[in-house]
């Protein structure tokens, strides 16, 4: 039996790891360039007492109900699901 605790697993993944999976699922570098611009190179205002603050720039990563989330999470997701085959295929992993 194994038991993943994806909200944990998601939160820690590495920027790395998912290129290459995108690179593994055929990505073109361009979209590739585009995801880690989105995700390195985001800012952002917010509203304080009604009215929007100067644009800052935020730290790596996606926040809270961006729709790349979902993405990002498949493509994660389907490396483990890559990696669970393999280890079955090898008689390294039985369940």
């Amino acid at each position: 039996m194994m038991k993943v605790d994806f909200e944990k697993a998601y939160d820690t993944i590495s920027w790395s790891y998912l290129e290459d999976m995108m690179r593994r699922m055929g990505f073109s570098d361009i979209w590739i360039k585009w995801m880690r611009a989105c995700i390195f190179n985001s800012s952002m205002s917010i509203l304080v007492n009604g009215s929007p603050t100067v644009d800052f720039k935020v730290g790596k990563g996606l926040r809270q109900g961006d729709p790349l989330s979902s993405f990002l999470f498949l493509i994660a997701a389907e490396g483990l699901t890559r990696m669970m085959h393999r280890a079955v295929d090898l008689n390294e992993y039985k369940g």
